[in-house]
């Protein structure tokens, strides 16, 4: 049964991968500086399906008492570009960078959330700073505080992450 579960999983996330390539503009990603909300929007969304079915293949997050993304962590998304991509950052390259399941590599995931953050960044674009913002350097130290756990907290927060870039869409005229 799980298997079977596993395999529908496999064949929903191909089948949205490809109906968003095939509606996707042929022009390259060079002449198009900013894909539109819609895209990115469905973009999200098949990202979800992706971020469901890695956190059914992780150990669960029994840490109850520490989040990473908190409220004012959201805040700081929502209104801060530099924020955003050392956000994202964070979730490239300490969470994904630490991840080393071959389910990932299968379905593309870190692939595709590197696709997403450019695309992002096309339409989100503002000059990195010299420092981080002092908010990701707590969520850092949290995260290698807790050890390997930090990997499963923050896949088990992906849909967190990702309500607030679909939210950050709706809100970009």
């Amino acid at each position: 049964m799980w298997v079977s579960c596993m395999l529908r999983s496999g064949l929903l996330c191909a089948t949205l991968s490809l109906a968003i390539a095939k509606h996707q503009p042929s022009q390259s990603s060079f002449t198009q500086p900013c894909h539109s909300r819609e895209l990115l929007s469905q973009a999200v969304d098949t990202f979800y399906v992706k971020a469901a079915w890695l956190k059914a293949t992780i150990p669960e997050d029994r840490i109850k008492n520490i989040r990473l993304l908190k409220k004012e962590t959201k805040k700081l998304f929502m209104k801060n570009c530099r924020f955003q991509e050392q956000l994202l950052s964070f979730f490239m390259e300490d969470v994904f960078g630490g991840l080393q399941l071959q389910i990932c590599k299968e379905i593309g995931f870190v692939e595709d959330f590197h696709s997403l953050r450019q695309k992002l960044s096309r339409c989100i674009s503002c000059a990195l700073p010299a420092r981080e913002v002092t908010s990701i350097t707590r969520m850092k130290r949290t995260f290698y505080g807790i050890g390997n756990k930090g990997i499963y907290k923050a896949i088990s927060e992906l849909d967190i992450l990702l309500s607030w870039i679909k939210e950050l869409l709706e809100s970009i005229q």
